[in-house]
């Protein structure tokens, strides 16, 4: 059960927090707490937010999530590592100020050595703050329905305790039970790995199956039958069908190159190898430097390339 004191924030606007934003604030009002403040970069956008989400409070600046809004449990979705830091070093500087304890949760992919690191700086604070590792998997139009899987580390107790939050926003929580927040980290990038290298597989499956005269729509069906994965299903039909999404696909790419570096270091770090890992990559880094990036067949045109330029050498 929420404190009735609880007064939640966000941080971060983006392609998932713009979605799972308006799941929150719903439940927010369904449990009459005050509204949901959000920030983001560009106002425009959390402006845009709220003029369709009744409820919905701008701050103006970061700090002003902490004294006018009160916030003592706060969400952080933000793209990258670098950002993260930025953003966490404005919150570390405020928290150490204020008098009442707060709870941080961080629901992006991260670095695991980033994700202690903010957790021990939080923690340290006297006013027994708690910093929580929180990343979701689902692409945007899984947020839109609420159906984001929720993964949580950290402090237990504050885990309880905002369960009912993250579940407004998702179909499932996995409950990783460990104070360890490297672990909601390495969970997350394991996943984006996994989606990856599947995505690696369906390609060159669609490729045979082309070339080899077999109807690409049982691929469609075997995976239905087989392998029934939502996100299987979704990416085996993205890719059987070549959807033009040129900015959905770049941004896919930019991603993967950006996960599947992280894990690969991860695993050289603790002493992984990752020779799956370092040919994913080394399509993604192919399909990036040509330019293949126009639509959902770009793993097979770069597996192609590579053929054929192997060939030629």
């Amino acid at each position: 059960m929420q404190n009735q004191q609880d007064r939640v924030a966000w941080i971060g606007l983006g392609l998932l927090g713009y979605e799972l934003t308006q799941h929150l604030q719903k439940y927010i009002a369904s449990q009459s707490l005050p509204g949901l403040a959000v920030w983001n970069r560009t106002t425009e956008k959390a402006t845009a937010l709220q003029s369709i989400v009744p409820g919905i409070q701008v701050a103006t600046s970061i700090d002003e999530l902490f004294s006018k809004y009160k916030a003592n449990i706060v969400f952080t979705s933000l793209q990258n590592d670098a950002i993260v830091e930025q953003v966490y070093e404005q919150l570390v500087s405020i928290a150490s100020n204020v008098q009442y304890p707060i709870v941080f949760v961080e629901t992006g992919t991260l670095y695991p050595r980033l994700s202690e690191k903010l957790e021990k700086q939080i923690s340290s604070l006297p006013q027994n703050h708690v910093y929580l590792q929180c990343p979701v998997f689902g692409r945007p139009e899984a947020a839109r329905l609420a159906q984001m899987v929720w993964v949580a580390s950290g402090d237990q107790v504050a885990v309880e305790r905002l369960k009912p939050y993250f579940n407004s926003m998702s179909r499932k929580v996995l409950d990783l039970k460990t104070t360890d927040v490297k672990a909601g980290s390495t969970l997350k990038l394991l996943g984006n790995f996994m989606i990856m290298s599947y995505t690696e597989l369906v390609s060159e499956s669609l490729n045979i199956a082309k070339k080899a005269n077999l109807d690409p729509q049982h691929l469609i069906s075997f995976v239905d039958e087989f392998i029934p994965a939502p996100a299987f299903q979704q990416y085996t039909r993205r890719i059987v069908g070549g959807a033009e999404e040129p900015d959905a696909v770049e941004m896919t790419v930019n991603i993967a190159l950006k996960d599947v570096g992280a894990l690969r270091q991860w695993g050289q770090e603790i002493g992984a190898p990752t020779p799956t890992a370092d040919l994913v990559r080394e399509n993604y880094v192919t399909a990036k430097e040509k330019g293949l990036t126009k639509n959902w067949n770009y793993l097979i045109d770069t597996i192609n390339s590579t053929a054929d330029n192997s060939s030629e050498n």
